[in-house]
C-alpha cells in the first residue's frame, strides 16, 4: 500500500509548532465561497472529513463558522499533537489518504487544505471517493505566495470566481472594469503580485529548493484531477487575492516552515536567511513598509470536484 510522503511526515513531525505559529489562516470570504461550492451551505450538521488537517489552520475556519460534525485524518503525529492542543474535542485519526479509517459513504464532503499536492494520485482519490456519500464533493484549498502554473486552467470553466481584499483600488478596478472573464487566474495573479515585486523575488528564490518534493505551484495535482478516472473534471474554482502585513523579522521564519527548508541542515538555513536578507534589502521599497512590517500579497485558491 502507498504511504504518506516521507519528507512531509518527517518535517511536519518536527516543525508543527512553528507551522502553527507562522503559517497564515484562511480569509473568511474565500472560505464562505468554498463551502458554498461544496454544497455545505448553512447545514452545520453535515459530516466533513478534513484530510491532512495539520495543526488545524483550516479547521479553525470550519469551527468558527459553526460546523460541529467534523472528523480529521492526519499522517503526522507532531501535527496531531498541536491539533489536539488547538481542538481537543474534535475526533481525530492518525492515518493517510491511502487508508482512511472511515466507513464507505460516511461523509458529506472531504476537504484538504494546503496538502493535496503531497498525495495527488489515483490511489488517494479512490479512498476519498469511497468515504464520500453519493452526491458528496471533494475540495482542496491552498494559500499561495506568488503566481505559478497552478493558476493556469487546463480547460475553461463556466465561471471562475475572483475575490479581492485590502489591495490597491486602482489595480483591482482596472481588472474589474476590463474583461476579467478573459483573464486567466495566472494573469490576474501576476498583475496583483506585480504591485509588490519583493514577494515574487523572495518566493522564486525559496522555490529553488523545492524541486524534488511535490508542491502546489508545480501543478501536477491539477493534471491528476483533470485526467482522473475516479472523479469527473474540476467543477468549480475560486481565487482570493489580498494584501496583509508580515513582521520583517518573521519572513525567514515563515519560509522555514516549508518542509523542504525544515529538512535542510542548519548551515543551509543560515545561508538562506542571509540571502533572503539580501533580496529584501535590494527589492523592498519604502512603499512596501508599514512600521516594522512588510506589505505582502497573498493568494488563496480552491477547487471542487463532485462524486458522481
Amino acid at each position: 500500500m502507498t504511504s504518506a510522503h516521507k519528507t512531509a511526515v518527517t518535517s511536519f513531525n518536527s516543525n508543527h509548532g512553528s507551522y502553527d505559529q507562522f503559517r497564515p489562516s484562511f480569509r473568511s470570504s474565500i472560505v464562505d465561497q468554498f463551502l458554498q461550492d461544496l454544497n455545505l451551505g448553512n447545514d452545520k450538521k453535515k459530516r466533513i472529513l478534513e484530510l491532512a488537517a495539520g495543526t488545524g489552520k483550516f479547521t479553525k475556519s470550519l469551527v468558527d463558522k459553526g460546523y460541529t460534525n467534523l472528523v480529521v485524518v492526519e499522517p503526522s503525529e507532531g501535527m496531531l499533537q498541536t491539533f489536539h492542543q488547538n481542538f481537543p474535542d474534535i475526533e481525530t485519526h492518525l492515518g493517510s489518504s491511502y487508508d482512511i479509517p472511515l466507513k464507505d459513504d460516511s461523509v458529506d464532503a472531504v476537504v484538504v487544505a494546503q496538502g493535496f499536492h503531497w498525495f495527488s494520485d489515483e490511489a488517494s482519490l479512490e479512498e476519498i471517493k469511497r468515504v464520500l456519500k453519493n452526491g458528496g464533493k471533494f475540495g482542496c484549498i491552498w494559500n499561495y505566495d506568488t503566481y505559478s502554473k497552478s493558476q493556469i486552467l487546463n480547460t475553461p470553466l463556466p465561471s471562475v470566481k475572483f475575490l479581492f481584499e485590502d489591495l490597491a483600488t486602482e489595480t483591482v478596478q482596472e481588472l474589474l472594469d476590463g474583461p476579467i472573464e478573459r483573464e486567466t487566474p495566472f494573469e490576474v495573479s501576476k498583475k496583483i503580485y506585480d504591485q509588490r515585486p519583493w514577494c515574487h523575488e523572495v518566493s522564486t528564490y525559496i522555490y529553488g529548493y523545492d524541486v524534488n518534493v511535490p508542491q502546489y505551484r508545480h501543478g501536477k495535482w491539477r493534471e491528476v484531477l483533470q485526467n482522473s478516472k475516479v472523479f469527473p473534471p474540476i467543477e468549480n474554482e475560486g481565487f482570493l487575492l489580498y494584501e496583509s502585513l508580515i513582521p520583517e523579522d518573521e519572513v525567514f521564519k515563515y519560509w522555514e516552515t516549508r518542509s523542504y527548508i525544515t529538512a535542510l541542515p542548519d548551515s543551509d538555513k543560515q545561508t538562506i536567511q542571509y540571502n533572503l536578507g539580501s533580496i529584501m534589502r535590494d527589492k523592498v521599497t519604502e512603499s512596501d513598509r508599514s512600521g516594522d512590517s512588510l506589505k505582502r500579497i497573498m493568494g488563496t485558491h480552491f477547487v471542487v470536484v463532485p462524486k458522481e
